[in-house]
């Protein structure tokens, strides 16, 4: 019988959850769509200075949905593999300003209509209204104002669209990662949002196995059992022999996971409320049946 003391509804947990699934989503359309070794956030860093040459590298992390330390590393490691350069502003000979290369150019134009692709395999389920309504939602959750930048007319990219706020996985992307730095920020770094997954799953569904467990979550096999490997290294998971068959580990919550759950859950929710804050609870709602039908295998 779950624990239902621990446990409140799963809805109170969608909000999170469901984009975090919905960026893996993204995340394997793009392994198996987008030639090459370019990642989604290289590619957006090469997007936007396609759109706005001549920005500078903090600009350039506000465009693409980068924080300070992953916008800077990006850029580095595309500028040593020589697809975009720095150079002074010329307004401001202590300010950087960067552009894309001519392989730069290249790069990008080469991968941009399968990230295309991606984008239309993603809302795919939704139709062309969903797919509008969810944009809509996301900008919202994300924080993502709509528009070009002032007096620019800047064409698509080999079917992109040159607003990055018409892009779906961007929009994914961004909101999963404000999910992330409120859960910091509430919760901090332990347990992990995937960890916290398996205790209140676990919670739910005691004695369950770890395949099951990994299919219940939407996480694939392998960093499920990584987190499950961590968990019962700190005492708060426990394994033991499914006694139908010796072969089988049945997975449990112990005192001390029980413990984790009746501290942070407090924490946990107040994070999907500050996310979905700026959403009547009608578009919280519609978010998260259109969020459902992108993720649903």
């Amino acid at each position: 019988m779950a624990d239902w003391p621990l446990v409140p509804d799963e809805e109170a947990f969608a909000p999170g959850s469901l984009l975090r699934t919905a960026q893996q989503v993204h995340d394997r359309l793009w392994q198996e769509l987008v030639p090459g070794s370019c990642t989604s956030p290289q590619f957006a860093v090469l997007h936007r200075l396609a759109l706005r040459p001549g920005i500078d590298q903090r600009t350039l992390g506000e465009a693409a949905g980068l924080d300070r330390a992953t916008g800077a590393e990006l850029v580095a490691r595309l500028e040593q593999s020589g697809l975009i350069r720095r150079e002074r502003a010329a307004a401001d000979a202590r300010r950087n300003s960067l552009r894309l290369t001519v392989a730069g150019d290249t790069a990008l134009r080469a991968c941009a209509p399968w990230v295309a692709q991606v984008q239309l395999r993603l809302t795919a389920p939704l139709g062309d209204a969903g797919t509008g309504r969810i944009l809509r939602l996301l900008r919202t959750v994300a924080e993502v104002a709509t528009g070009q930048p002032v007096g620019q007319e800047l064409p698509e990219i080999v079917g992109l669209p040159a607003d990055p706020s018409r892009i779906p996985g961007h929009l994914v992307r961004v909101a999963q990662q404000r999910h992330t730095q409120f859960w910091t920020a509430a919760v901090g770094e332990r347990p992990t949002s995937p960890q916290y997954g398996v205790l209140y799953r676990l919670a739910r569904e005691p004695g369950i196995d770890q395949t099951t467990l990994a299919d219940r979550i939407a996480l694939a096999k392998a960093p499920t059992g990584e987190i499950v490997k961590r968990l019962v290294a700190r005492s708060e998971v426990l394994r033991d022999v499914d006694p139908g068959d010796a072969r089988r580990r049945l997975l449990t919550l112990s005192p001390q996971g029980r413990q984790v759950l009746r501290d942070v859950t407090p924490a946990v929710l107040r994070v999907q409320e500050e996310l979905t804050a700026e959403l009547t609870a009608d578009e919280r709602r519609e978010l998260l049946t259109l969020l459902r039908r992108i993720t649903r295998p």
